[in-house]
Order: C-alpha cells, then sequence, then structure tokens
C-alpha cells in the first residue's frame, strides 16, 4: 500500500548540508579503532633529510638573479622556498589558467620533470623585454601568446642551464629536448598519485611584480639521487700500528719501573694522641699476620710476612680478584 509522501526526500535540502558541514569542519575521524593518517608525511621526512638541497637552491636563486638583470634590465629578489612533495592530482588544480608548460627528461632521473611559467610572470618579462618598463603590464586573458610562448622557452632554457651549473658539483643533470605546451594536458596525461618534488622560486620585482614559477621533479627518481643531496659523512681515519712499532712497544712495557708499596699494620688511635707527635715518639703495632701488596695505589695481592734470607719479606699467598 503506497502512502502519498512515498516520493519525498528522507532528509531536507537544510538537514543535508547540516551533515556535509559537520563532515567537512570534522578534522580528527577517532572511535578507538581508526584514526586519520596523512600519507604524504614519509615523503615530508625524506625530503627534510636532503638537507643540501637547500644550499643548491638558494645558489641557483642567486644566479636567476643576476639572469633577471642581464636580459631584462630589471632588479628582482629571487627566493626559493623549501622544496615540497606533491602528486598530480594535487598540483593540476593548482596551476593558473594561463601558463607555459615547459617539460623535459633531466638525466639521470626518468621520467619527465616539468617547469611551469605563468602566464602573469611572462606578460610581465614580455613587456620589460619591449621597453615597457614604464607601462603597467596588460593583463590578458586566454592562452599565453606566441610571444610569451617563445619566450617561456628561452627563459626555460636558462633556468635549466643553470641549473646544471650550480647542481654539478652534486649531480650532474643534462636536460633533453624541451616540450612547449599552454595547457596542462601533458602533466594531466599521467596517473594522478604520481609523486614529484616541487620547487617553488617566488620573483619580486619591486612594486611592479610578485609572483613565482615552479619547477616539478620525478620523485622516485630523485629518491635514488638522495645520498648526493645528504652531507657527506665523515670516514674515521682507520688507525694501523705497524708491526715493528707494535713489537717494541710489546718489548719496551715490561721494563717500565712501577712502586710497590707494602701495609704492614694498622694502628687505631685517638686524636688527642695523634697531636701529640713527636721525633722519638714510639708506635707499638702487633706482629703482622698479612700484608697488603698494593702498585700504584691499586691492590696487587695478599701475603704472609715473615723472613727470608736474613731479611724481612713478604710471600704472595693470593692475588686479587682471584678465589684461590
Amino acid at each position: 500500500m503506497s502512502e502519498p509522501d512515498d516520493n519525498q526526500p528522507v532528509l531536507t535540502e537544510e538537514e543535508i548540508e547540516a551533515l556535509v558541514d559537520h563532515a567537512v569542519e570534522e578534522e580528527v575521524f577517532d572511535d578507538g579503532q581508526f584514526k586519520s593518517h596523512d600519507f604524504g608525511a614519509g615523503e615530508a621526512l625524506t625530503l627534510a633529510k636532503w638537507s643540501e638541497l637547500d644550499g643548491l637552491l638558494r645558489a641557483h636563486a642567486e644566479v636567476l638573479e643576476a639572469l633577471l638583470l642581464r636580459n631584462f634590465g630589471q632588479p628582482a629578489t629571487v627566493q626559493p622556498f623549501a622544496p615540497l612533495f606533491a602528486r598530480v592530482s594535487d598540483l593540476l588544480p593548482a596551476m593558473p589558467e594561463r601558463l607555459a608548460l615547459v617539460s623535459t627528461e633531466i638525466k639521470p632521473l626518468e621520467g619527465e620533470s616539468h617547469l611551469e611559467l605563468p602566464g602573469s610572470l611572462l606578460s610581465f618579462l614580455v613587456n620589460q623585454y619591449f621597453g615597457g618598463g614604464h607601462v603597467a603590464t596588460p593583463k590578458l586573458a586566454g592562452k599565453v601568446t606566441p610571444s610569451e610562448q617563445r619566450l617561456g622557452e628561452q627563459i626555460a632554457k636558462d633556468i635549466l642551464r643553470t641549473m646544471v651549473e650550480i647542481w654539478s658539483d652534486r649531480l650532474a643533470l643534462q636536460p633533453g629536448d624541451l616540450y612547449i605546451d599552454i595547457t596542462p594536458d601533458r602533466l594531466a596525461l599521467l596517473p594522478s598519485d604520481m609523486g614529484y618534488v616541487v620547487l617553488t622560486y617566488m620573483i619580486t620585482c619591486g612594486d611592479s611584480f610578485r609572483g613565482e614559477f615552479r619547477l616539478m621533479l620525478p620523485y622516485e627518481a630523485m629518491e635514488l639521487q638522495a645520498p648526493r643531496l645528504m652531507p657527506a659523512q665523515q670516514e674515521q681515519p682507520e688507525v694501523v700500528v705497524e708491526p715493528e712499532w707494535e713489537a717494541r712497544l710489546q718489548s719496551a712495557v715490561p721494563e717500565i719501573n712501577v712502586e710497590m708499596t707494602g701495609l704492614v699494620s694498622l694502628v687505631e688511635t685517638s686524636l688527642r694522641n695523634l697531636l701529640a707527635l713527636k721525633v722519638g715518639t714510639v708506635i707499638p703495632i702487633n706482629e703482622p699476620q698479612s700484608v697488603q701488596l698494593a702498585v700504584e695505589g691499586r691492590g696487587l695481592a695478599t701475603g704472609t710476612y715473615g723472613a727470608h734470607e736474613g731479611r724481612r719479606a713478604v710471600q704472595i699467598t693470593q692475588f686479587s680478584g682471584s678465589k684461590s
């Protein structure tokens, strides 16, 4: 039997929105059995170990500053950011609408690397190149222009060339042919979970321009080169003893003179009697039964007190540490 309200939704639109808002705001799901987990944390920890990469990025940024000044007459500050790990699914939504995407294989890194040059940066540099430094950079829509594309190719070559020079002491790089695209389609064809090491550079030109470009290197290929991006291990020099010196040392040690002392007796007295001691005072002692022998203050053996060949002597009965 059907009722008139059978086709009505179970929840109203307001109730559905409330549930969605609650799910978005809730960051931790912990019922004692399941917990949220950041699957990118492992890659971030790996990048943190590549401490030598920071110095390479700073040196590269300084060279890029000189390059912008020489080629465009534009004083600029180039600031590198800390390397990040990101997947294709994270990179695509963050890309600008206007861009030139330069793709190339950089040996020995397997797989393509990608250089993202935003259209805003290209427009600014084209304006500077053609003498429009005193005119505000026009804000363009749509895809990058042919002039911006050609300039982007030249900038990409300069960026990669200077990168090869800076990295040469750590890793010998060899870029291949460049593929210039004005869409992110080439990157979109890759698996969405493919990971990249993202190197970001911020460019600031006074009050005229502020923007950034990114270089994306295949994470798995970079991971294979990890030892070259870590501090060199200091090897401890091995101490080698020459056989003749070792023989001389062994023969010389038994001839070293040491001082042996023997404790014959212990006498207890008062502080008054101790203070009253003077030259000629006689201190009576009991006939010793045993003597404690020591070398350089450390106990060596125990012996019996007696005489031998008309002289007072000690016969060793037990060495320290032995039970017999």
